[in-house]
């Protein structure tokens, strides 16, 4: 029997739940599952909205997942998620055109050499697919990404994490520095990949922008200034 697509298992949990609901709760699950219990109250609330069958069918829906990233070669660094999304959530709305790959790959080379534990960073990164373009001439660097949709940032989380890419990616305005979230993908004693949920305070990417002095002034002081 033949396997089925990522894109057929993904239309089938659709039918029954809605397009973009399955795909958030898919990629939360995920964060969650690769977090090693620390997000294990978000996956039981996530995971509860869905019985048993397509439950079964979420799973089934990684497995082709992580075959299909892996590409024909095998080196992996297939955009999957992010080609998902553009071609069936988001189609070009709110200017959600993310870089084609083989553009990705030219500026990647555009770049070359790098240092082996260099921070490389996208500032928007969308599914980020051009760190990975960047993981495939420098696997040891540091990969930091930021967007303002939710969707994307969860997206380039867990193609840093399938892909054993370590750094942070951040859910904020990166314009106005305004950060809504983020998640740290490091490596766990054994190498594998971990996903921790981050704040504003642990955030490499996200600013840290001194406070504004707040200066105090009694009634006295502002009567003679006046």
């Amino acid at each position: 029997m033949k396997k089925q697509s990522f894109t057929s298992i993904m239309e089938g949990l659709a039918q029954r739940h809605g397009i973009h609901q399955v795909y958030s709760d898919f990629l939360t699950l995920l964060i969650c599952a690769f977090s090693q219990g620390r997000m294990e109250e978000q996956y039981l609330e996530t995971i509860r909205r869905y019985e048993k069958p397509d439950a079964y069918t979420i799973s089934e829906a990684f497995g082709a997942l992580v075959m299909e990233m892996t590409g024909d070669d095998g080196t992996g660094m297939v955009d999957v998620l992010g080609t998902y999304f553009e071609e069936n959530l988001s189609h070009g709305r709110n200017g959600q055109f993310f870089t084609p790959q083989p553009v990705c790959d030219l500026m990647a080379r555009m770049n070359l050499p790098m240092k082996p534990n260099a921070r490389i960073a996208d500032p928007a990164c969308g599914s980020g697919r051009m760190l990975m373009a960047m993981a495939k001439f420098n696997r040891y660097g540091l990969f930091y990404g930021a967007d303002n949709d939710t969707t994307c940032a969860k997206m380039a989380t867990i193609n840093l994490c399938l892909n054993s890419m370590f750094g942070e990616i951040a859910w904020m305005d990166t314009l106005t520095n305004e950060f809504y979230g983020g998640w740290e993908i490091f490596p766990t004693v054994k190498g594998c990949p971990c996903i921790k949920p981050i704040t504003e305070k642990e955030s490499y990417i996200h600013l840290k922008l001194p406070e504004p002095e707040v200066h105090k002034i009694s009634q006295r002081q502002l009567f003679f200034e006046f």
